[in-house]
């Protein structure tokens, strides 16, 4: 190994352990959001699959990741922290790769990982980092040697990310394909159509088991219209929103949403004009852009612009590459590029906050405090109610309750929880009822849903109902009338919980359930030998 390479691998490692750093150091309360996947990642710890023992839109790998990482370090929040700086860090490292393959430029490496690490995407959002920048570092890795090999590989890891959500799948699925069609060989273009053939159809081939498992415990065509009617309610409440390029208001989020759009159309135009030898490199990363910028850019854009990040820097970090050796007009692109680059890293710093993040470290520019600083963090990720880590005050106000539930309640019984509210189970450490953690109206609303819901009701122990103040009874019997009428005739009010002066939690007990004793410090009933 070369001096050079040497370097770059330790310039790499280093790269993915501070991004990795970063990341944990910054945890501070997970967002609700990220309990949708951690609450299926415990019903899948306590022996319930995706799909089978409870609705799933199409995320089975991302529970399962989350699963696998409470089953190694424990039902903590640690398991999870330790998986998203993990996740972060490998996507730096990746990020790295796949733009020194491109570039042959160290240095654009690493300002293009920066870049990637300061614009801070959600913790729940680690796929949308880690997938694509692998996904990109695979290409490089086939087109580098193409064969059946490489092209197998190439389709399986698309697979893979269509079991963390079927759209990674199809867009670097996609863009596999189209690498397979592009890449460079002396064959005709039958042959290159017949290899993109194959690159669909293995890909097609690693997916069957799993549509195999749909059809056996759904159907596909139940699971395809409940997919849909899934994607189709997101989109109408997250819509792409294309606000003025002279916006005032904000700046910095307009100048990346166009310029993320524009970068993947500018590298396809440069390959086109004079870069034809670079087109299988490129337009399979630059058609991805398109894809993901079309997909995951929607509003509110402080949360949705970081999703597509990946895409951006890689192709912005090789147009910055051609433009320092064009041949003609060096002295117009090189500070053109300039220009552009520094606008970047100020919207970067400000859509990411990257300074609150670094003042969230708490490192105040003290590296020997490092060791001390991640055993804290470690130590609040462990703690049930940790005050630092706390996501939301639903939790918070709700911790007298679980303590009950902790004393009156076995761990299989399950709680059922309306609303959008997927930390309460997460919290209580007890499974949610009816294979749905949250009843939102427009999603898994459909009558068949709604039987499912009910025949899972018919055959598990269920002793409480949650049910929100904002929304309510009212947007249950909406949007899940068989579940609304369900929860009435067997449930009465149990206690009201305030949440803050305006919301409040009601907590329904079923009335069918024959208690086992009276709490002593609540005197209502316990459901468990233990409260006897």
């Amino acid at each position: 190994m070369t001096g050079r390479r040497v370097t770059a691998v330790l310039v790499i490692v280093v790269l993915a352990a501070v991004a990795a750093l970063f990341r944990f150091l910054s945890l501070q309360g997970f967002s609700n959001d990220h309990f949708l996947h951690l609450v299926a990642a415990q019903q899948i710890v306590l022996g319930e699959w995706p799909t089978k023992d409870f609705a799933d839109p199409g995320m089975p790998l991302m529970y399962g990741a989350s699963a696998a990482a409470q089953a190694l370090l424990g039902r903590t929040l640690l398991s999870e922290g330790v998986l998203v700086a993990v996740a972060f860090g490998a996507a730096a490292a990746l990020t790295a790769v796949t733009v020194l393959q491109l570039t042959s430029s160290l240095t654009l490496a690493v300002a293009a990982t920066l870049f990637e690490v300061a614009i801070f995407p959600r913790s729940y959002g680690y796929p949308k980092l880690l997938l694509y920048a692998a996904g990109f570092a695979v290409y490089g890795w086939y087109l580098a040697r193409p064969d059946g090999r490489r092209l197998a590989a190439m389709a399986g890891f698309a697979a893979v990310a269509f079991l963390f959500r079927h759209d990674h799948g199809v867009y670097l699925g996609g863009g596999a394909c189209l690498a397979a069609l592009l890449a460079p060989d002396t064959g005709l273009w039958r042959a290159r159509v017949h290899r993109a053939a194959i690159c669909a159809g293995t890909f097609g081939l690693f997916l069957l088991p799993y549509l195999l498992y749909v059809q056996a415990y759904e159907g596909l065509g139940a699971y395809l219209g409940t997919g849909i009617a899934f994607s189709t309610r997101e989109a109408e409440r997250q819509g792409r929103v294309w606000p003025s390029p002279f916006s005032a208001t904000e700046p910095t989020q307009v100048v990346l949403l166009y310029l993320f759009h524009l970068l993947p159309l500018a590298a396809a135009a440069t390959v086109v004009a004079n870069c034809r030898d670079q087109a299988a490199r490129i337009l399979p990363i630059a058609a991805v852009g398109v894809l993901v910028n079309l997909s995951f850019i929607r509003d509110p854009l402080t949360t949705r612009l970081p999703d597509a990040v990946v895409p951006a820097v890689v192709l912005g970090a090789w147009l910055a590459a051609r433009a320092w050796s064009a041949p003609r007009f060096r002295a117009i692109w090189i500070p053109a590029t300039a220009v552009v680059a520094l606008i970047a890293v100020s919207s970067v710093v400000v859509v990411g906050n990257t300074p609150g993040e670094l003042d969230r470290m708490g490192l105040s520019g003290r590296w020997d405090e490092l060791p001390r600083l991640v055993g804290e963090r470690a130590s609040e990720l462990r703690e049930r109610f940790s005050a630092r880590q706390m996501p939301t005050r639903t939790v918070e106000a709700l911790q007298p309750f679980f303590a009950y539930l902790d004393r009156c309640t076995m761990p299989t019984d399950r709680l059922l929880v309306t609303g959008f509210f997927p930390e309460v189970p997460y919290y209580a450490r007890r499974p949610f009822a009816g294979g749905q953690s949250t009843f939102l109206e427009g999603y898994f609303g459909s009558e068949q849903n709604q039987r499912q819901v009910l025949d899972r009701l018919d055959r598990q122990v269920v002793p409480f109902v949650f049910v929100p103040s904002d929304g309510g009874f009212e947007e249950l019997a909406r949007g899940f009338p068989l579940v609304s009428g369900y929860v009435k005739s067997r449930f009465r009010e149990l206690t009201v919980v305030p949440i803050d002066e305006e919301r409040h939690m009601t907590i329904e007990v079923n009335r069918t359930l024959g208690a086992r004793g009276i709490d002593p410090e609540t005197g209502w009933p316990c459901f468990s030998e233990r409260g006897r």
